[in-house]
């Protein structure tokens, strides 16, 4: 694959076309332009909010591409191996940090995407970018699905246990990455730090899918005259009955608050106190996430929902063509079919598909001439060249 990115600071984007009156966003990472396969990256901003009417002050958006075989991102971490921005994995020279290889057993092509959006400043998105990748390598169950792997030959995964131990990887990997998490926002007085996230995990045609929040994953199926967008993910919201059952039973709150459009966020049940006292106690308005030490207490979960799909093998997963993770500022203004088409008129063009899509809603902001969320979108591009669904 390639990796690229590239930062557009989205004033420079609208001055350039005359569009910034009546926008009011922040920057924007968009993915430059590269051929063969594209996976773009572009940081966002979480929505939050530190009291009522008042959102979070803070810009927070990673995106992660693994390929192949490394042990983590940043490069401190052993025998990772870096791949630069516009090259290709295999391409000799250059430094970046926007993706590296990871290993499943040295033979099964083995990708790992993520998209990391936060809340109230970057430190909880930037630590989680550092984070997921060892701890994924660290889980026993990650360790016996390399094994098992390792005891086979070609690129397909087969057997209902494979599914189980790398469901129960992932599982892992959120809660350690959590509770590591935690313990560096405790040292660093970072009490309020916090992220959503959506991850992928492709080995061999074996698609795993996790997610925390309100950013999404969106697959894109059938030939390219029938695509259809398929959303993986649903967002994990305080007043979904599930969350709010849960919220409640911790002790903490699920309110609506105007000045956010009646939207939903999940409180402690100390805030009134805390308001009382003059502080400005933390809400959300998602039920689920890294970090937020104050409201973990109170039901703010750290655990995963996962989906496991068997690309090329499950009737419904013959012919996949496209998985686009993004932040939920992108889907406040595309559908999923909507950003799949685009995705691949994108490709058609020989384009970015992750800086069209970024582009499209940017655009679509300053024609209604709403305020936009920052955005982070990864486009991951299955080649069916060669008959086989698992090629990235």
């Amino acid at each position: 694959p390639t990796v690229s990115h590239s930062d557009v600071g989205l004033r420079e984007f609208l001055d350039a076309r005359g569009l910034r009156k009546g926008c009011r966003v922040g920057q924007v990472r968009e993915a430059a332009r590269a051929p063969g396969h594209r996976t773009g990256a572009g940081p966002a901003d979480a929505k939050g909010a530190d009291g009522p009417g008042r959102p979070s002050d803070g810009h927070a958006g990673q995106s992660l591409v693994h390929r192949d075989r490394a042990d983590a991102l940043p490069a401190r971490c052993v025998d990772g191996e870096r791949v630069p921005a516009h090259r290709r994995p295999e391409d000799p020279g250059g430094s970046a940090d926007r993706g590296a290889k990871l290993d499943a057993d040295g033979r099964t092509p083995c990708s790992f995407f993520g998209v990391f959006d936060g809340t109230v400043g970057d430190f909880a998105s930037d630590n989680v970018k550092e984070l997921v990748i060892p701890k994924l390598l660290e889980s026993p169950s990650w360790r016996a699905f390399r094994g098992i792997l390792g005891s086979r030959h070609g690129d397909q995964t087969g057997s209902v246990s494979e599914e189980k131990l790398v469901e129960q990887a992932m599982r892992d990997m959120y809660r350690t990455v959590d509770e590591s998490l935690l313990g560096r926002c405790a040292k660093s007085a970072q009490h309020y730090a916090t992220c959503t996230s959506v991850t992928a995990v492709v080995v061999g045609d074996l698609l795993v899918v996790g997610h925390l929040g309100d950013s999404r994953i969106i697959l894109g199926k059938g030939s390219a005259g029938a695509l259809v967008g398929e959303q993986l993910t649903m967002d994990h919201k305080p007043d979904l009955e599930g969350e709010r059952a849960r919220i409640e039973q911790c002790g903490g709150m699920v309110e609506r608050l105007q000045k956010h459009n009646n939207k939903s966020f999940i409180r402690g049940g100390d805030f009134l106190m805390r308001k009382a006292l003059g502080e400005q106690p933390m809400q959300l308005q998602y039920s689920r996430a890294f970090g937020a030490k104050d409201l973990k207490i109170f039901g703010l979960s750290n655990v995963p929902d996962i989906k496991i799909i068997r690309m090329g093998r499950d009737a419904a997963y013959r012919q996949v063509r496209f998985v686009i993770l993004a932040s939920d500022g992108l889907w406040d203004v595309l559908s999923a079919q909507g950003a799949v088409q685009i995705a691949h008129d994108a490709c058609e063009k020989d384009l970015n598909p992750a800086e069209q899509l970024v582009k499209e809603v940017l655009m679509e902001q300053s024609r209604r001439k709403a305020r936009a969320d920052n955005i982070t979108a990864v486009v991951v591009q299955f080649d069916h060249a060669k008959g086989r669904q698992s090629d990235l």
